[in-house]
C-alpha cells in the first residue's frame, strides 16, 4: 500500500471573526504535518481567496499598491509578484526559511466600481489553497475539498477561516483581533459538504489528523453494509469521522466520544451540520473494562489514529472487549505508523483470538483493518 505524504496549510494566527471594511488584520500561517512536528521543506505558492461577497477584494498591506514592494519574498523557484493590486485572490508564497510561520497583513476593501452601502454587513471566508501553477493533478481530491497533489506525490490540504462578519463603516479602525479557529471542508456527495472547525493552537484532540481523512475517504469509496446502523467513534477529537459517517451513511444513531476536553469542539461541529434529523450524541467516555449498557446496540465502532499512545492500548482493548460482545458489532480502524512499537497492539489483538483483517487499499494515506471477535 502506498501512503502518500499529506501536509496541511494551517493558520497559526487565523483571521478575525469580525472586522470592518478597510480595517487591516494579520494572519500567520505555515505548511506542516498533522501533528505539527514536521514543517514542509520547500517553497510552495498558495492562493489566499476571499469568498462570499463579489463586491470585496483583498490587498496585502506590506505591498505598495504602486508596485514598490518594501518586502520581497525570496523563496525560489516561486517569487511574490511585484505589483499586488486589490483582488479576490492574493498570491502568497510559503518560505520554509522563515521560521515561526509566514506573517501576512491583509485588508478587505471594495473592488473598483462595486460599492457597498455604509452599514452593510456580509459574511465572508478566506481560503488558503495550493496555487494552480504548482498542482500536479488537474482535479482536486474527491473527498478533501480543494486538496491538490504537488511535488509529484504529496497532498496539500487547504484551510478556511471561520466565517468573518465584515461591516462597511465610515471610520477605519485599528487592527482587528485574531480568531482562534479555522475550518476544513470535506465533500460527502456532489451537493453536500461538511465543515469541521479545529483550533489554531496545536492539541491532541482539537484538530484534524491524517487517519481521520483516510477513514472518510475509505467510507466514501466502500460499500459499507447497511446493517451497521448504530455507530460509536472512540477518541472522536473534532468529531470529523463520526459526522462524515453520519452524513454519508445515515445510520439510526451516532455516538461521538472522547475525554472532556474534546466535547466542546465536537458539539460545535455537530451544530454546524445541515441535517438536523440525524441522531448525534456527544458523550465523554473513558476507556476501560466497565461495560456501559447505553452502547449495547452499537454495531460499528470507528477508530482513527488511536494507537499513538502505547500506554493506552490495554484500556482500548478492554473497551473493545465489551463493545464487541454485541455479536453483530465490528470495529473499523485506520492506522498510520508513527512508531514501530505501536504495532504491538495487533499482537495483543491476535493473542485475544480476535479477527483482524487488513483491507487492501493502494490509494489511501493509512492502513485499514476490520476487527471482530
Amino acid at each position: 500500500m502506498t501512503q502518500a505524504p499529506l501536509y496541511y496549510i494551517r493558520f497559526l494566527k487565523p483571521p478575525p471573526i469580525d472586522c470592518n471594511v478597510g480595517q487591516h488584520f494579520t494572519i500567520v500561517w505555515t505548511i506542516e504535518s498533522d501533528l505539527g512536528d514536521q514543517a514542509f521543506w520547500e517553497p510552495v505558492p498558495v492562493t489566499c481567496s476571499l469568498q462570499g461577497c463579489t463586491q470585496l477584494g483583498l490587498r496585502i498591506m506590506n505591498a505598495d499598491p504602486k508596485g514598490n514592494n518594501k518586502k520581497k519574498v525570496s523563496a525560489k523557484p516561486y517569487q511574490q509578484e511585484k505589483s499586488l493590486p486589490l483582488t479576490p485572490d492574493v498570491p502568497l508564497v510559503y518560505d520554509p526559511l522563515q521560521g515561526g510561520g509566514i506573517v501576512t497583513k491583509l485588508v478587505v476593501e471594495p473592488l473598483p466600481g462595486k460599492v457597498l452601502p455604509v452599514g452593510t454587513t456580509v459574511s465572508i471566508q478566506l481560503s488558503m489553497i495550493l496555487s494552480p501553477a504548482a498542482r500536479t493533478t488537474v482535479t482536486s481530491h474527491a473527498i478533501w475539498q480543494n486538496a491538490y497533489m504537488f511535488a509529484s506525490s504529496i497532498w496539500l490540504l487547504p484551510t478556511w477561516s471561520v466565517p468573518m462578519q465584515t461591516t462597511v463603516t465610515k471610520q477605519r479602525h485599528f487592527e482587528s483581533e485574531s480568531g482562534d479557529q479555522a475550518e476544513r471542508i470535506l465533500r460527502v456527495s456532489k451537493n453536500k459538504v461538511i465543515h469541521i472547525r479545529e483550533d489554531a493552537v496545536q492539541s491532541i484532540a482539537r484538530h484534524v489528523w491524517d487517519c481521520g481523512l483516510g477513514m472518510c475517504q475509505f467510507l466514501a469509496e466502500q460499500n459499507i453494509d447497511p446493517r451497521y446502523n448504530v455507530f460509536l467513534e472512540l477518541g472522536s477529537g473534532t468529531g470529523l469521522v463520526g459526522i462524515y459517517a453520519a452524513e454519508l451513511l445515515k445510520p439510526k444513531k451516532v455516538y461521538l466520544t472522547d475525554l472532556a476536553d474534546a466535547l466542546e469542539i465536537m458539539q460545535q461541529n455537530v451544530d454546524l451540520m445541515e441535517n438536523k434529523n440525524l441522531d448525534m450524541v456527544v458523550k465523554e467516555l473513558s476507556w476501560g473494562p466497565e461495560k456501559q449498557l447505553e452502547y449495547k446496540d452499537v454495531n460499528l465502532i470507528l477508530l482513527t489514529d488511536v494507537l499513538y499512545n502505547q500506554s493506552s492500548h490495554d484500556l482500548l482493548l478492554e473497551t473493545l472487549d465489551w463493545l464487541l460482545d454485541n455479536e453483530e458489532a465490528k470495529a473499523l480502524l485506520t492506522y498510520k505508523e508513527r512508531n514501530h512499537d505501536e504495532r504491538e497492539f495487533f499482537t495483543k489483538v491476535a493473542k485475544k483470538g480476535w479477527r483482524c483483517d487488513r483491507v487492501p487499499s493502494d490509494d489511501l494515506i493509512c492502513e485499514v483493518y476490520w476487527i471482530g471477535k
